[in-house]
């Protein structure tokens, strides 16, 4: 076997090996985004269903308020009904907002993941093309 083919080799590999580590590298900061990303939106979705859950009693305190009577009674349960809307509309909205944030930073990173991908069979792609090569042995 050749010199020059061996040290080809040799540094075939090792760029191979770079390029998977890098590979490795993002996905293990990737699992470890995924948790946060998956906590926050599990964060989100509970405040939407807190505010939720506020705007039913409210509903049923008005309901409550027209059957008992008393103008300043339906007044103060309207009003609470009204903030709990309120609340509840800013809830989705933040949802929705930073939902959205997380998909589309989790689908940039994707695009990242295959271009390191791609980076990485390439390598090892040029390893196996350097086997197949003729040698002066």
């Amino acid at each position: 076997m050749s010199q020059g083919w061996r040290a080809e080799h040799k540094r075939r590999e090792a760029l191979a090996d770079a390029e998977h580590r890098k590979l490795d590298e993002r996905f293990a900061v990737s699992q470890a985004e995924n948790v946060v990303a998956a906590a926050r939106s599990a964060e989100l979705l509970d405040q939407q269903k807190t505010a939720r859950r506020r705007v039913s009693a409210a509903r049923g305190r008005l309901t409550k308020a027209k059957k008992d009577g008393g103008a300043e009674k339906i007044r103060a349960a309207r009003q609470q009904l009204e903030q709990a809307e309120r609340d509840f509309d800013q809830a989705s909205d933040t949802a929705i907002r930073e939902t959205l944030k997380i998909s589309q930073a989790r689908n940039a990173e994707l695009d990242g993941h295959f271009r390191q991908m791609k980076r990485a069979w390439s390598a090892s792609d040029a390893v196996i093309e350097n086997l197949r090569a003729p040698r002066d042995d």
